[in-house]
C-alpha cells in the first residue's frame, strides 16, 4: 500500500471541513437538550433597598427616633407610640429583631407608582447557563401588555465569542473585497504616457503645472486641437475601468455572500459577548411607558430565539410573566360637582367697525365701490344672526361715521353728518326686510295670511312688528383728532411722536392744524397709514333678551372649568389638571400638585381642609417626600383610624409602602 503524506495545505482545508461539521453536531445536540427541558429565559422583580431610595431624592432627616428600625409619634389619640421590627416569643416577652440580607423571595407582581402620567417598570432578564453557548447567539424579546395592546420593547442580544469572531470574519473577507474596488481614478489611467504625450503636444498646458495663471485651461489645445480631455480619454485603461465597474456592481452579493449574519443595531437594547458560560448571565432591564386613562397593570413576558451562523436553531417559549400594578394618584381624585353662579343681564350691549369708503367729497354709499361689498355683508351677516335667532331683540342702533382730516373742517362736519344718514337709512332697510322674512316664514309655519297690498297695511305691519321701537341713532365725528393722537403713540414707525404731539396740541382750530401737520416730514406715511382708519363707521348695538322681565336673573351652572380639571386627572394630564384645578384649593387640587410633585403647593392646600382618611393620607406622602418620616407615620396612622380602606391603599404608594415595611405599621396598627 502507498504511504499517505499529509500537506499542510492538505490538513488545513480538512480542518476547515471537519471543524464546522462537529460544531454543526454540538449545536444540534445542545439545541435537543434545550426543547427537552423547554428551557427559556426568566424574569425576575430585582432585588430593593429601602434605605436609600428617598434619602437621595428628599431632604432626608429622622425626628425623635432612636436609630433607622425604631420611630416615636404621636397616635391618633394623642399618646406617644413606638414603633420598631420585634417578634414575641412563647412566653410573650418582646424582642427587637434586625433584619437579615441574603435570603431572597421571588415574587411575581410589583406595585408600581405612576407619576405625571408615566411608569418606570424595573426587571432582570435571567439567562440560564445551559443556554449559554460561544457558538450561538440569543435573542431575547420583551414583551408589555398595557390594556390588551402589546407593546414590543428593545431587544436583549446575548452574543457568544466564537459567534462574534464568525461575524467579524464576514465583515472582514467583504471588506478586502472592497479593498480590490479602485476608487482612484488616476490608477485607471496610463498616466505616464498622457503625461509625456502632453508636454510633447500641449505645451500650454505642460507649463500649468508649475503655473496655472499662464493660460486659461479651456482655451488650451494640441495639434490638431486636441484638448486634455481628449487626450485622458485615449490613455485610459479601458479593460480595467470594465473589470472595476463588474466588481463595484457585485458588491451586494458580495455582502449578502461574506456577511450570512450582519450585525443588528436598531431596535437593540444591548448586545453582549460572552466568553465563557460558567453561571447565569442577568441584565437588568428598565424601561419608562407613558400611562394610560384606566390603566391598572401591565404584564411583561419574553421570548425569543436561538441563531446558529445566521440561522434561527431554538425558539424560547414564553416565560411566566411578571405583573406590575400601577398605583395612580387619578383613583384619589373625589368625582364631584362644582356649580357657578352666573349673572345674567337683559341688556346686552355689542359694537363693531366697518370701513366703508365713499368717494371724495360723495355721501351715497356704493356696495361695489372698494372694499365696501364684504365691509357690508359682515355688518349684514351680525344683523341676520340676531334677528333669525331669535334670542336677543334689537332697541336701538348707533352709527358714528367720521372723516379723516382733509379738506374744511366745516365741509367734514357736513359730509360726516349725511355719510351717517345714509348708512342709518340703508341698514334700517335691511333689518326691516329681515324682520318681515322671519315673520312670514312663522306665518308659513302657523297657517297664518298676512295681506300687505296696502301702504297703510304695511305701516301697520311693521308697527306690529315692532320695528317702529328700533331706534337709529346716527352720530358724526367731523375729524376725530384724539383718535389720531393715539394711533401716533401707538405706531412704532413714528419717530418725532413729540413733535407731532405738540402740533396736535397747538391750535384749536382744526384747518390750522391740519395746515401744520401736512407741513411735518412725516406726514405722507400719516395720511397713508392712518388716516383710513379714522374714516371707520362704529356700529352700537343695543339689544335685550326676549321674554326676560327682569333686568339680572342669577342662574347655577356647572362649572365647566372644574370638570375639565377632573377629566385631565382622569386622562393622566396632571399639568392641564393643576391650571384648570390649582385655584379651588381642594382634595383635587392637592391631587394635582402631587401627581406633578409640587409637594409644598399641596401641603398649603391639605393644611387648609378638614382632617379626613384621604387628606391625611395624601399629607402622609408629601411628609414622606420631604424626608418628615415622623409626621408622615401620624398622619397615615391618623387616615387609617378614619378609613380603614387606606391601609390597603398604602401598599401601593412607594411613599406610604416603605414605611410600612420599614416600621410593620400594620402589624403595629392592628
Amino acid at each position: 500500500m502507498g504511504k499517505i503524506v499529509w500537506t499542510a495545505a492538505a490538513m488545513i482545508l480538512a480542518a476547515g471541513i471537519l471543524l464546522p461539521s462537529s460544531c454543526s453536531i454540538s449545536v444540534r445536540r445542545n439545541v435537543k437538550i434545550l426543547e427537552r427541558d423547554s428551557l427559556s429565559a426568566q424574569l425576575l422583580i430585582p432585588a430593593e433597598d429601602n434605605t436609600g431610595d428617598y434619602r437621595d431624592s428628599y431632604n432626608y432627616y429622622m425626628e425623635d427616633s432612636t436609630s433607622s428600625d425604631t420611630l416615636t409619634v404621636i397616635g391618633p389619640d394623642g399618646n406617644r407610640v413606638f414603633f420598631m421590627k420585634a417578634t414575641v416569643d412563647s412566653s410573650g416577652t418582646i424582642h427587637a429583631t434586625e433584619q437579615l440580607r441574603g435570603v431572597v423571595v421571588t415574587a411575581r407582581f410589583k406595585n408600581i407608582p405612576e407619576r405625571n402620567g408615566m411608569v418606570r417598570i424595573s426587571f432582570e432578564v435571567r439567562v440560564p447557563q445551559k443556554m449559554l453557548n460561544p457558538h450561538w447567539q440569543i435573542r431575547i424579546r420583551p414583551h408589555a401588555v398595557i390594556m390588551e395592546d402589546t407593546v414590543e420593547m428593545e431587544e436583549v442580544h446575548v452574543t457568544g465569542r466564537h459567534y462574534r469572531d464568525r461575524q467579524i470574519k464576514g465583515y472582514e473577507l467583504y471588506n478586502r473585497f472592497l479593498s480590490t474596488i479602485i476608487t482612484d481614478s488616476s490608477e485607471l489611467t496610463h498616466t505616464g504616457l498622457l503625461e509625456t504625450f502632453i508636454e510633447r503636444n500641449i505645451p500650454l498646458l505642460a507649463q500649468m503645472r508649475h503655473d496655472s495663471s499662464i493660460v486659461d485651461p479651456m482655451q488650451v489645445r494640441g495639434l490638431y486641437g486636441i484638448s486634455f480631455n481628449n487626450a485622458r480619454q485615449h490613455y485610459l485603461k479601458h479593460l480595467a475601468i470594465m473589470r472595476n465597474n463588474r466588481r463595484a456592481k457585485l458588491a451586494p452579493q458580495k455582502f449578502e455572500h461574506f456577511v450570512s449574519d450582519p450585525y443588528i443595531t436598531e431596535g437593540v437594547r444591548i448586545d453582549s459577548v460572552i466568553s465563557d458560560n460558567n453561571e447565569d448571565m442577568v441584565y437588568c432591564y428598565s424601561q419608562s411607558l407613558n400611562t394610560r386613562p384606566g390603566l391598572r397593570k401591565i404584564d411583561m413576558t419574553v421570548d425569543g430565539y436561538i441563531y446558529y451562523d445566521g440561522e434561527m436553531r431554538y425558539a424560547l417559549p414564553a416565560s411566566e410573566p411578571l405583573t406590575f400594578y400601577v398605583s395612580s394618584f387619578a383613583t384619589l381624585a373625589e368625582e364631584r360637582e362644582r356649580f357657578i353662579t352666573k349673572v345674567i343681564e337683559r341688556k346686552v350691549t355689542g359694537n363693531t367697525t366697518a370701513a366703508l369708503e365713499f368717494r371724495p367729497g360723495e355721501y351715497v354709499l356704493d356696495e361695489n365701490y372698494s372694499d365696501n361689498h364684504e365691509q357690508i355683508s359682515r355688518i349684514k351677516s351680525f344683523m341676520h344672526d340676531i334677528i333669525d335667532k331669535g334670542t336677543f331683540g334689537m332697541d336701538s342702533l348707533t352709527i358714528t361715521a367720521t372723516c379723516s382730516p382733509e379738506g374744511s373742517y366745516v365741509l367734514n362736519d357736513r359730509l360726516a353728518g349725511l355719510r351717517g344718514k345714509e348708512i342709518s337709512g340703508y341698514f334700517r332697510a335691511y333689518v326691516m326686510d329681515c324682520c318681515r322674512k322671519a315673520d312670514s316664514i312663522m306665518h308659513e309655519q302657523t297657517g297664518t295670511i298676512i295681506n300687505l297690498a296696502s301702504a297703510a297695511d304695511t305701516e301697520n305691519y311693521s308697527s306690529n312688528l315692532g320695528l317702529d321701537s328700533i331706534k337709529f341713532i346716527v352720530k358724526h365725528i367731523p375729524e376725530d383728532w384724539n383718535r389720531l393722537a393715539y394711533l401716533i403713540q401707538c405706531d412704532s414707525s413714528i419717530m418725532d411722536k413729540a413733535g407731532i404731539s405738540d402740533i396736535l396740541h397747538t391750535t384749536s382750530s382744526p384747518d390750522l392744524r391740519e395746515q401744520l401737520l401736512s407741513s411735518h416730514p412725516e406726514y405722507p406715511y400719516i395720511k397713508k397709514q392712518l388716516y383710513p382708519a379714522l374714516r371707520e363707521v362704529k356700529f352700537d348695538f343695543y339689544l335685550h333678551r326676549k321674554g326676560m322681565v327682569k333686568d339680572t336673573v342669577h342662574t347655577t351652572e356647572p362649572d365647566t372649568v372644574y370638570r375639565a380639571g377632573l377629566v385631565a386627572i382622569r386622562d393622566r394630564d396632571y399639568k392641564k389638571a393643576v391650571q384648570c384645578l390649582g385655584p379651588y384649593k381642594d382634595i383635587n387640587s392637592a391631587v394635582a400638585f402631587l401627581a406633578m410633585d409640587y409637594n409644598a403647593s399641596a401641603m398649603k392646600v391639605l393644611e387648609t381642609l378638614p382632617s379626613s382618611g384621604k387628606r391625611d393620607y395624601l399629607m402622609a406622602i408629601a411628609y414622606s417626600r420631604n424626608g418628615n418620616e415622623r409626621r408622615a407615620v401620624e398622619c397615615f396612622l391618623n387616615s387609617i383610624n378614619l378609613e380603614p380602606s387606606m391601609s390597603f391603599r398604602g401598599n401601593l404608594d412607594p411613599e406610604i409602602s416603605r414605611l410600612i415595611e420599614k416600621y410593620d405599621l400594620l402589624s403595629s396598627a392592628e
